[in-house]
């Protein structure tokens, strides 16, 4: 009789275990709830277990690299051949993240405070509430004349700050990335929504997932409108980029977290630059989507992807056009290790018309820089390229021969460097610096 007992509770445990297997295989591989708070729990665990002092907030560790990460020809000041202008820095200093302006000194000209719960206490519109600073992080700025910044906190809000700080509007939407402002004097920045339900043009997609969308804003913070990046694929005939595995749908890319393109960069074409690229017009929008290894363009107007590459590139940011009708990106590729030809990131330079892919920077041992995420480039009047490699904590200025001319580390301390998300360098005297002490 107790053999009995013993037999029929361990039958009820395994049922009831095979049961909540079953149950949880299901919710998984349909993507229903509790899925998205199952892996929300998962994330945190994981994020505990990885950055334990960051979310003890004893030491900002997420944002945070060893100083051995800095080239030893990147660490120092400037040399002839620089381009000379104002750098605006977005990164993590003293503490928090913010944003910096600075001189080829390396002299700080003027700063900008942004505390994320300050500027936005009752973040309705985010599934996960930041519950410190250190939850979120800048990423994307256009500087102003006048001292007023527009930045990005990153998946979390669009701000504007005058000189001195103080808030001049906010979006409450999850903006993201890298932002451009337009010929119009309106911005163009990505973004985000929940899907929840499935597409009717794309019915295999699974849900939940991110849908990316392109967002058109005034200079006073008004939203104009919006892309969904979606249904210009689909709009174009394109989405066969979603599933390019060969398979029925598209379960088998999605990342956990359903992020399956992550838009991180749109820039419009300038009317000063459209005769170099005779392919597209003025105010066209060049678009990099990160997890899909994908470049394209598209007419605002018709919502028309005009033309589209797939690598070879990987995870790359910050596409830009150029006057000489080719269009440069940050290639952050997944191989850090220095010392190969296949270690490290590049900056490439892609020509549209012929696919014709040559490599401006790195993808040599002596011209090693590397990051997993996130990066910039900028091509300078002079033909230098001003570079960041955000997780690394640095920027630096390579001229054509590839001579290192200028460079800022972000030193947090003796052993560390704190993240750079991005470095554009504008003309010298673009902001005046003059009434700084009025912010006091």
């Amino acid at each position: 009789m107790k053999l009995s007992q013993n037999f029929w509770k361990a039958y009820f445990i395994v049922s009831i275990a095979a049961l909540v297997f079953v149950a949880g295989f299901t919710v998984g591989w349909q993507k229903r709830f509790p899925t998205s708070l199952v892996e929300s729990w998962l994330a945190e665990i994981g994020d505990w277990r990885k950055y334990p002092r960051h979310r003890l907030r004893t030491r900002p560790e997420k944002f945070l690299n060893p100083i051995s990460v800095v080239p030893a020809n990147a660490r120092g000041g400037t040399a002839p051949g620089a381009e000379a202008g104002q750098t605006l820095l977005t990164g993590f200093f003293n503490d928090r993240s913010g944003l910096r302006l600075v001189d080829q000194t390396g002299r700080t000209l003027h700063e900008w405070s942004a505390s994320y719960l300050d500027v936005f206490p009752d973040p309705t519109h985010l599934d996960s509430v930041p519950k410190h600073d250190w939850d979120v992080h800048l990423h994307g700025a256009v500087l102003f004349p006048n001292g007023d910044v527009v930045f990005n906190f990153e998946w979390a809000g669009l701000v504007r700050l005058d000189r001195c700080s103080r808030v001049q509007w906010k979006l409450a939407r999850q903006t993201h990335h890298s932002m451009d402002l337009d010929d119009d004097g309106n911005l163009w920045v990505p973004d985000r929504k929940r899907r929840l339900v499935r597409s009717a043009q794309m019915p295999d997609l699974p849900v939940p997932a991110w849908d990316d969308y392109l967002v058109k804003v005034s200079p006073d913070g008004t939203v104009l409108r919006e892309i969904s990046i979606l249904e210009a694929l689909h709009k174009s005939g394109r989405e066969a980029l979603i599933n390019a595995n060969g398979g029925h749908g598209t379960t088998v890319l999605l990342p956990e977290d359903g992020d399956f393109t992550h838009l991180n960069d749109v820039e419009a074409l300038p009317a000063e630059l459209a005769a170099a690229f005779p392919m597209f017009a003025a105010g066209d929008l060049l678009v990099s989507l990160r997890n899909l290894n994908l470049v394209m363009v598209l007419d605002p107007d018709s919502e028309q992807i005009k033309w589209s590459m797939v690598g070879p590139f990987m995870r790359q940011h910050d596409p830009d056009f150029q006057p000489d009708g080719r269009i440069t990106l940050f290639d952050n590729r997944p191989d850090r290790s220095a010392g190969t030809t296949r270690g490290g990131s590049r900056i490439l330079a892609i020509d549209p018309a012929t696919r014709h892919v040559e490599v401006v920077y790195g993808g040599r041992p002596e011209q090693f820089f590397y990051s997993k995420r996130m990066g910039e480039q900028q091509r300078l009047p002079n033909g230098n390229y001003l570079i960041t490699p955000t997780e690394a904590g640095y920027v630096f200025e390579v001229n054509p021969a590839g001579d290192v001319v200028w460079s800022y580390v972000n030193r947090f301390d003796e052993q560390s460097v704190a993240w750079l998300e991005g470095a554009t360098r504008y003309p010298a005297n673009f902001m005046s610096t003059t009434g700084t002490q009025e912010c006091l």
